[in-house]
């Protein structure tokens, strides 16, 4: 794939009194990554100008995706909006060949060369504009992750779309209030977060970690679409009714289902521990509700777990039930224990999380 860049500049929003945002808990947990991802769109589409002054005007309702990730006086981290060096990178390039040569995608090295580099990026937010032959386009978008979660950029994403497309968004789509994330007095901690929701960077026993990080090689990886019919989502969900009279939601019937496939799959002893991470969106989760336009992050994990002979002898019922009590488990309690840790022992630069994709 051969891809020439023909132009790059920096788009700002227009913001007269810069402004320092802090990073919450919450912010600081996310993987401190450029997280990159592609949309591909085939011919016909907008046009680049018009999908430009459409970020353009979409920036000013999510300015923290062009501030600069900074520190305070204080050396707290925290984002400085309107800083006269920040703002998104946009980058336009051609590629000489036709989309149709490409599809379906698969994972390639030569992907990277379809979005900005990501690592030591200096903007929070990326996109380069990648204009095949043919017409079509592949917007490729890197963010930092402790300037936004998947929900966040989710809602940025629509509200870009309909910017092209002309379609007013009201009410504006993006809320910045941290007021819901505020400690209670005084802080209750009342879970163990260190070593599952933090690690602190100073040398610790490995004991005090959930899990280490594991090196893969990308060869070994393989991306598979799976379809599931009605019908069979209805038969699994009769199966786990045997065991409660709550039904179970879709998303725990299904990932139960897989989960003990590829249990099965991995040939695992039967004690050994197999175990999933899960992230919860704590906006529903608190009370009262923080609203869904709620714009950084607001994730953390659920880990349910189980040993190999469980999972498989119980079958889906088993599967799906540990699933819901591991994600029941990361409550409102959870999260306000979380937020309270913040006010403790992140006043400390040395505590972070340790993050990785």
């Amino acid at each position: 794939m051969e891809v020439k860049k023909i132009s790059s500049t920096i788009l700002k929003v227009p913001i007269s009194h810069p402004y320092e945002l802090p990073l919450t808990i919450f912010d600081r947990f996310a993987a401190n990554i450029h997280i990159p991802v592609l949309y591909v769109f085939t011919p016909t589409t907008s046009s680049n100008v018009d999908i430009i002054s459409a970020l353009s005007k979409t920036l000013v309702h999510f300015p923290t995706l062009t501030a600069n990730l900074s520190t305070n006086s204080h050396g707290r981290p925290c984002l400085i909006v309107g800083d006269p060096q920040g703002g998104a990178l946009l980058v336009e390039a051609t590629v000489s060949s036709k989309l149709e040569d490409h599809l379906p995608l698969t994972p390639s090295p030569d992907f990277r060369l379809l979005h900005p580099e990501d690592k030591n990026a200096k903007h929070s937010l990326q996109v380069q504009l990648n204009r095949f032959q043919c017409g079509g386009l592949v917007i490729g978008v890197t963010n930092h992750h402790r300037v936004a979660d998947g929900k966040s950029m989710g809602s940025f994403f629509v509200t870009w779309g309909k910017m092209v497309r002309g379609i007013h968004n009201d009410p504006l789509p993006a809320v910045y209030d941290q007021s819901w994330l505020k400690p209670r007095h005084p802080p209750l901690v009342q879970f163990d977060h260190w070593g599952t929701d933090f690690i602190p960077l100073s040398s610790q026993p490995k004991e005090c970690c959930l899990f280490n990080p594991i090196v893969v090689d990308p060869s070994e990886i393989t991306n598979m679409l799976l379809h599931f019919s009605p019908e069979f989502i209805m038969k699994l969900k009769a199966q786990t009714g045997k065991l409660t009279t709550e039904k179970h939601t879709t998303f725990e019937t299904l990932l139960g289902y897989l989960w003990r496939k590829v249990t099965i799959a991995r040939q695992l002893d039967d004690k050994e521990c197999t175990m999933l991470r899960i992230a919860v969106n704590g906006r529903s989760r608190l009370r009262p509700p923080v609203p869904l336009e709620f714009f950084g992050n607001l994730v953390l994990n659920a880990y349910p777990k189980a040993n190999s002979k469980e999972l498989i002898e119980g079958g889906v019922a088993t599967a799906a039930e540990i699933i819901r009590k591991g994600l029941r488990f990361i409550g409102e309690d959870y999260f306000r224990s979380f937020i309270d840790l913040g006010d403790d022992r992140l006043k400390h630069p040395g505590d972070e999380k340790s993050g990785s994709v």
